[in-house]
C-alpha cells in the first residue's frame, strides 16, 4: 500500500494498513533513541522502594510506625 510518512510527508510503500514513519524517518528515530539511551545509561539509578518495603523498614513501637512531626 502507498502511504505518506506522518513526519516528513514523503510517500513510501508498506503492507501495513495505517501510515507511520517512512524507513528514513524510522532510522532517524532509532538513532535518537540510541543516543538518549547512552546518555541515561551513564546516570546512576536510585533503588526504588515500594510502600510495603518502606513500612517494613520503618521503626515501630507496639506494631505501629513511629512518626516524627
Amino acid at each position: 500500500m502507498k502511504h505518506q510518512c506522518v513526519k516528513c510527508k514523503r510517500e513510501y510503500f508498506d503492507n501495513d494498513p495505517d501510515p507511520y514513519y517512512c524507513p528514513t524517518c524510522n532510522e532517524q528515530c532509532k538513532l535518537i533513541a540510541a543516543e538518549i539511551d547512552r546518555k541515561i545509561a551513564t546516570q546512576p539509578r536510585k533503588p526504588i522502594k515500594s510502600l510495603l518495603q518502606e513500612y517494613d523498614e520503618a521503626p515501630k513501637v507496639n506494631g505501629f510506625m513511629v512518626i516524627k512531626m
